[in-house]
């Protein structure tokens, strides 16, 4: 009879940490579940400067026009899926994000540096001839490669700063190929990617 009565008590407990406890054993499966796209899309790819991050829009407002007056002029506010991010974008290479940070903590903000990471059009291919850390260095690849009948080349910014240049319109994967392999033969270390 003990051994009945206190078999029936310990299922009672467990069962009462069972109810009171409902997640023990699913934060796992939760861990494992990808997050939730918040809907915020990017178009471009390339390098912000963030100064800070606020819960609401109204103190992102009040800390953006603080940094104008201090001189940063191009201070605007991006919404994220959890915070409101004042940053300063449009830099081209990661050079320049990290002078302009220099330049910011002269001023007392400690900032950090970020990459962003553009949508992609992921049905397209593209012949991509390399990346290069800034704009003078894409255009000299550019030219070489015009020099050399590649015409038409294109620069995309990469998400960390400088260019990748590529070009697209091909109409499948055999004749991608075939122009990555006359580039290789003029000296090109070309690949394909699907854009």
């Amino acid at each position: 009879m003990r051994f009945a009565l206190g078999f029936a008590v310990m299922v009672g407990a467990v069962a009462v940490v069972a109810v009171l406890t409902p997640s023990v054993g699913s934060s796992e499966t939760a861990a494992k579940q990808p997050k939730q796209d918040c809907g915020r899309v990017e178009y471009t790819s390339g390098l912000e400067l963030v100064f800070k991050r606020f819960s609401t829009h109204a103190p992102a407002v009040a800390y953006r026009n603080r940094i104008a007056i201090n001189g940063f002029l191009n201070g605007n506010i991006i919404q994220g899926c959890d915070s409101f991010r004042v940053v300063i974008r449009g830099m081209e290479s990661f050079d320049v994000a990290v002078e302009l940070q220099s330049e910011a903590k002269t001023a007392k903000y400690a900032t950090t540096i970020e990459c962003i990471k553009g949508k992609d059009d992921v049905s397209e291919l593209e012949v991509v001839f390399g990346h290069r850390r800034n704009r003078v260095e894409a255009e000299q690849l550019v030219l070489r490669a015009a020099d050399s009948g590649f015409t038409g080349l294109k620069l995309e910014p990469d998400p960390c700063g400088g260019f990748e240049i590529m070009i697209k319109g091909f109409k499948d994967r055999p004749q991608a190929q075939d122009f990555v392999a006359e580039a290789k033969q003029h000296g090109f270390d070309v690949v394909i990617e699907n854009s």
